[in-house]
């Protein structure tokens, strides 16, 4: 009986008057065991009397009765999910194309259906155990984010580098027969799962609407470590707008027939084709929000809600780090705000991954830095998605030493337009307070 670690217990929480510590393990909920956090949630969720099992760490086990309303927390901070690892080995995996030398958890891949319900991360349906499917029969744990690239059995073995694989939309079947509501992926590899197959693809994803609720289609990545991989073939701006004529097709279908387009085409074709994006009503409920579908769209119109239309106090120069695909859309944020004298977008090329990449959050520091070398002087913000939990870029480094090795400001900044034009005024203000200050 393993249970799960207590991390934290919460001052005047429930836990807290009970006696329960830091260090503790829950090992089972009302005679259930507890396997992790989740088993943890559904079973003290909707309960007002929980009796918990608990070892004490010294040879002791607390049985301990709790009295609580259905919805109130107990004040718990329980060790986070051990993720599964992905046993694929998919064509075109971004894992893959890493460079030797980085640190070893930019090398794990997982695919595990828990992250999925708790983080939206994407699975492959090929590692369920009977226990997983008996454990998803008893919570219902929806939305799961499954990547299916393709219905065609031989199309997506091949594609994912495994035999399972090929039962991929059986097993989606057997997902919406339990009442769980999918969101499905497609990474679109020209020549392999395009054209027919696409189509067939999402008509079958269509005939399990709305168990299967939206698919989000997005382009391959490719880096330029790819020595030894499949041979992949990047897209162009004529095959971007080939899949977008073929989305808007497909859409059209879908509201015939279900009354919702269904299908949802990432930024990227739109920015690649040289297209002008959808409006923010395309994406309805934005639930591939994570997949990129939609976050373009989204950040312009809440800067157009929020951004004000009076001049704001002059400000010291600042540059707004982001990457190729974002900064033409940055730049017309800022032309039309308070701040366009002053704030400067800097585009940054990934020289690290190579040209094929473009977003922000696959930046380095060494390309920012590199980036910075003949800039326009200014204090430095870069958008949070460019640094992991550890507050470090990919390669390493922390905002502190490329503002050491630059030797200007840096500060980070949330990537939405709140926090940005919070920041941009601030800085306005340091501004003024300063002049005024020196007369």
């Amino acid at each position: 009986m393993k249970g799960v670690l207590i991390e934290r217990v919460f001052p005047h929480s429930i836990a807290h008057e009970v006696g329960l510590e830091a260090g503790d393990k829950l090992l089972k909920v009302n005679d259930r065991e507890i396997r992790d956090l989740l088993d943890f949630r559904f079973y003290v969720s909707g309960e007002e009397r929980v009796v918990l099992l608990v070892d004490k760490g010294n040879g002791e086990h607390w049985k301990v009765e709790i009295e609580k309303d259905l919805d109130e927390d107990l004040g718990l901070l329980l060790e986070g999910i051990r993720p599964r690892h992905c046993s694929c080995k998919c064509i075109f995996c971004f894992m893959d194309q890493m460079p030797p030398g980085m640190r070893p958890s930019l090398y794990f891949k997982d695919d595990d259906y828990r992250l999925s319900f708790l983080h939206g991360n994407y699975i492959t349906l090929t590692n369920l155990t009977r226990e997983d499917w008996e454990r998803l029969k008893e919570q219902r744990l929806s939305p799961l984010y499954v990547s299916v690239h393709a219905t065609a059995p031989q199309v997506r073995a091949f594609m994912m580098g495994n035999p399972r694989a090929a039962r991929g939309y059986e097993r989606l079947n057997e997902l919406v027969a339990l009442g769980i509501k999918v969101h499905a992926q497609v990474v679109l590899c020209p020549g392999i799962n395009d054209g027919e197959v696409l189509w067939g693809t999402l008509e079958d994803l269509l005939a399990l609407f709305p168990g299967v609720a939206s698919v989000a289609l997005v382009p391959v990545g490719l880096t330029k470590y790819r020595e030894g991989l499949y041979p992949l073939r990047p897209m162009d701006g004529g095959y971007a707008r080939a899949v977008v004529e073929m989305g808007r097709a497909f859409r059209e279908k879908a509201v015939a027939l279900v009354g919702e387009p269904f299908l949802y085409l990432a930024d990227e074709w739109y920015i690649a084709a040289g297209l002008p994006l959808p409006s923010l009503d395309y994406y309805r409920d934005l639930a591939q929000l994570e997949d990129g579908v939609g976050m373009v769209s989204l950040f312009m119109e809440e800067w157009r809600e929020q951004v004000s239309s009076g001049a704001d106090e002059p400000g010291a120069p600042v540059l707004l780090v982001t990457g190729e695909a974002f900064a033409p859309y940055l730049e017309t944020c800022l032309r039309s705000s308070p701040w366009a004298p002053w704030a400067r977008v800097l585009k940054v090329k990934n020289r690290f991954f190579g040209p094929g990449v473009t977003v922000a959050g696959l930046l380095t520091a060494k390309d920012v830095l590199d980036a910075l070398e003949g800039a326009p002087e200014g204090e430095v913000i870069i958008p949070s998605v460019m640094l992991n939990g550890e507050e470090r870029f990919l390669d390493d480094l922390t905002p502190e030493e490329v503002s050491r090795l630059s030797g200007r400001e840096v500060k980070v900044v949330a990537p939405h337009p709140a926090a940005l034009m919070k920041e941009l005024s601030s800085l306005s203000q340091r501004v003024a307070r300063l002049s005024q200050g020196s007369l």
